[in-house]
């Protein structure tokens, strides 16, 4: 049964929200690019994705961004798209640790990402010194 693993919040600071989530709900940082722009937290069950705010030019608030869910059979879910009448999922960019395989949306316009392989949920191990 396809199970929601993973969301997606557009914030100013990610770096001090990643912050604010491991003190008050004690999840573990998984990744972070370079410029700390983006972090990724998990409770080890979900995966939380700390985005950088919108362009000042755009409509898209800050806020959630989108949600995922980790599926067992792709094709199986882009039947059930096309049953609901909406465009089939479409391929994400593929780096090997931060997206879902495709990205769909509802019949309202609200993104979400399905994953075959799921999202990391675990934290790297520390840095040998």
């Amino acid at each position: 049964m396809p199970s929601i693993r993973h969301l997606a919040i557009r914030c100013a600071d990610a770096s001090t929200m990643a912050d604010f989530y491991k003190r008050v709900f004690d999840l573990q940082e998984v990744w972070r690019d370079k410029d700390s722009r983006v972090v990724y937290l998990t409770d080890g069950v979900v995966n939380l994705a700390l985005l950088p705010p919108v362009a000042a030019d755009s409509d898209e608030l800050n806020g959630i961004n989108h949600f995922g869910f980790q599926i067992e059979d792709l094709a199986d879910i882009q039947r059930r798209l096309a049953l609901e009448e909406v465009p089939p999922a479409t391929p994400r960019p593929q780096d090997g640790r931060r997206y879902a395989e495709m990205r769909a949306a509802d019949p309202e316009g609200n993104c979400f990402d399905l994953a075959e392989k799921g999202w990391v949920i675990a934290a790297p191990p520390p840095a040998a010194e």
